[in-house]
């Protein structure tokens, strides 16, 4: 054979092999997919409607799409499924495997932690208290931006809870939870500052934190802005007809949130 019909017998040797080692690689694609690897990635906006489903209605289409979800690694859906679980006596253990799962996997879901320290602290899902436990899970969360497990955190570091008291590390906390958009961390911190409680007295900061609490609509923080406008301060300048207006609107308030939870 000569050289150029020896050549172009080796190139169809290599293309045909090239074929081969393509269709190879489609079919096991294929068979991946059919086996159902290959299924959607929902996105969270997804799993967390059917979170609510599933929580709220307890739809069982939405708890089986939790749990495929959640059995491939998905932990919002961990966490979802774990929170629809957890309403149900006999499905405490579930709801708790599923949290554990969630506040653990990649880095760990905020919320999933928050829940879970939730439920040493208060005894919850058959644990027993455990408030070291609970502290190490309530500042996870905080560590990830989760401004009420930061508030948890002033507020046992303030009484001593599964950690020495320290009234600073209190107010390092109800800062940290006000920065975080906590308006009821602002209130406290509000008077702290007032007080010199954990700080040192500041009645300008004392002032601003109070503000920012009015205006993120905390009603004790509303009546309050409101009598200080009321009585008027050296910091405050009087002005009755806005106090009134603050105490109709902290009355409004609290009268939608009763309702709410009706």
């Amino acid at each position: 054979m000569d050289k150029p019909a020896l050549l172009l017998e080796v190139q169809a040797y290599v293309l045909e092999q090239t074929m081969l080692n393509k269709l190879k690689i489609t079919a096991g694609i294929l068979l991946i997919c059919n086996l159902g690897a290959c299924a959607p990635v929902p996105t969270t906006a997804e799993v967390e409607s059917a979170g609510i489903q599933a929580l709220h209605a307890q739809l069982p289409a939405a708890i089986a799409s939790l749990e495929k979800w959640a059995n491939a690694g998905n932990i919002v859906a961990q966490r979802e499924l774990g929170l629809a679980y957890a309403i149900k006596p006999e499905q405490q253990a579930l709801a708790l495997h599923w949290l554990e799962q969630a506040a653990s996997n990649q880095g760990g879901d905020a919320e999933a932690q928050f829940q879970l320290a939730e439920a040493y602290y208060k005894g919850r899902l058959g644990l027993t208290k455990d408030e070291q436990r609970a502290w190490k899970l309530y500042e996870a969360a905080a560590n990830h931006q989760y401004g009420k497990a930061s508030f948890m955190l002033a507020r046992m570091a303030k009484y001593g809870q599964g950690t020495q008291q320290d009234l600073a590390a209190s107010v390092k906390w109800l800062t940290k939870a006000s920065e975080q958009g906590n308006a009821q961390a602002m209130f406290l911190l509000s008077n702290a500052y007032a007080a010199g409680e954990g700080i040192k007295q500041d009645q300008a900061m004392a002032r601003k934190w109070l503000e920012e609490s009015a205006e993120l609509e905390y009603p004790v923080a509303i009546q309050a802005l409101a009598m200080e406008l009321e009585s008027g301060s050296k910091h405050v300048e009087k002005d009755p007809l806005k106090a009134r207006h603050l105490i109709k609107e902290a009355s409004d308030e609290r009268l939608m949130r009763w309702n709410r939870y009706q």
